[in-house]
């Protein structure tokens, strides 16, 4: 009884605070009838957090307000530093980047080639590779994840101020 008590507190005092879970999204985005127009990961996760935040999506480009198209996306990893004493990699840093475009029903563009950029670095120890292959790809998915939430946020911004 006593430890249901206390879970319940530490509950409450979480909640009381402010605190979310990373990646959580409590606010509506008051944008609707949105197309994304992609078929990366980064669409499918941007389509994703749309529907999370309650906004509903168009099923057809001709049926969308807006038009939100996803491309060049692509990784870029370099090496961050490496051993005095040994000349081996240390430390690797992941870079995703992507292109958006959002435009209007009638075809003009609210923004064009907008940018995304997010990285992450991460420790290489070379005695654990099949472990780092897969914090890695961790890695990717997480920064998708929060590029997905950089356009959430930008697309929020652009949208709403345009209508």
């Amino acid at each position: 009884m006593k430890a249901r008590l206390l879970l319940i507190y530490i509950l409450l005092l979480t909640t009381a605070c402010g605190f979310h879970l990373r990646g959580s999204q409590t606010t509506k985005i008051n944008i609707d009838n949105v197309f994304i127009n992609g078929g990366s990961a980064l669409a499918a996760e941007v389509k994703s957090q749309f529907i999370n935040s309650g906004v509903s999506l168009a099923t057809s480009a001709q049926s969308a307000a807006h038009i939100v198209t996803l491309k060049e996306t692509n990784f870029e990893k370099s090496v961050l530093s490496v051993s005095p004493t040994t000349g081996k990699v240390e430390e690797y840093q992941i870079l995703f980047q992507a292109k958006i475009d959002a435009m209007r029903a009638d075809g003009t563009y609210i923004v064009e080639n907008e940018k995304i950029t997010v990285t992450r670095d991460f420790a290489f120890d070379e005695t654990e590779v099949l472990g780092e292959f897969s914090e890695e790809s961790i890695i990717q998915e997480d920064l998708v994840r929060r590029a997905a939430s950089q356009i959430l946020r930008r697309l929020q911004a652009l949208l709403s101020s345009s209508k």
